[in-house]
């Protein structure tokens, strides 16, 4: 599929209107894109700008946030199992737990906070003055390079029919993004619109269960990260 056939698609979609969900839930939005430009997958190959480019649909309105990418290798400081204990919880299946999202500079309600440090080029998770865990800045900057190179973002107004219950979208809104541009990933760290998400608990044995420590931002702000922003529809 070229870009213009894209275009053409999107903004066919755009003059249709509100459309039905084909799925209940938070997913229904990107699997009812993907239904409607008959994608199997949630990338589009398109050989006139390089390739394959990861497509994402978001509801403008929802202030709800995505995840970029998770990283977790040999950052803690502390032992993952410490942390658990020391600032976790016990969650609704009776195990002690922490699942907590941490911005920069700005103490959560378990005293987590994100510190940045450019001089030496480290993103700590910090209680207080002590350290939970360090990222590297260039490890991060590089998967958020590497993992989302070229973006395909779709957005719609989404309201509920009152008649039959069920959601609807008008996908109105789209745009190609490309080159991530390091500065902007940092910057929007620094102005809390990127967030840590800690997300990990207690097995019965002891042991610890990490689902991937998240890198997530509001769906709304992904456009800011990229140095090259074409509208398309």
């Amino acid at each position: 599929m070229t870009l213009n056939e894209i275009q053409y698609k999107l903004q066919e979609l755009k003059d249709r209107g509100f459309i039905e969900t084909h799925r209940k839930g938070p997913t229904g939005i990107g699997h009812t894109l993907e239904q409607e430009l008959q994608l199997a997958e949630t990338n589009l190959a398109i050989p006139d700008i390089g390739g394959r480019i990861e497509l994402k649909a978001n509801r403008k309105k929802s202030g709800s946030m995505v995840t970029l990418f998770t990283f977790n290798r040999s950052v803690w400081q502390v032992p993952q199992k410490e942390v658990i204990e020391t600032f976790g919880y016990t969650d609704e299946k009776g195990r002690q737990a922490l699942y907590s999202t941490v911005f920069h500079n700005n103490p959560n309600p378990q005293n987590l906070k994100i510190k940045i440090d450019r001089t030496a080029h480290k993103v700590h998770l910090c209680h207080k003055e002590t350290i939970l865990g360090t990222w590297s800045i260039f490890t991060i900057v590089g998967k958020f390079v590497t993992k989302l190179e070229r973006l395909m973002v779709v957005f719609a107004d989404a309201r509920i029919n009152e008649e039959s219950g069920k959601e609807e979208f008008h996908f109105n809104e789209a745009y190609l993004l490309d080159k991530p541009e390091p500065d902007n990933f940092l910057n929007a760290f620094e102005k809390g619109l990127i967030a840590i998400d800690v997300r990990m608990y207690l097995k019965p044995t002891g042991a610890v269960r990490n689902h991937g420590t998240g890198f997530r931002i509001d769906e709304r702000n992904i456009p800011k990260l990229y140095e090259k922003r074409k509208q398309i529809v």
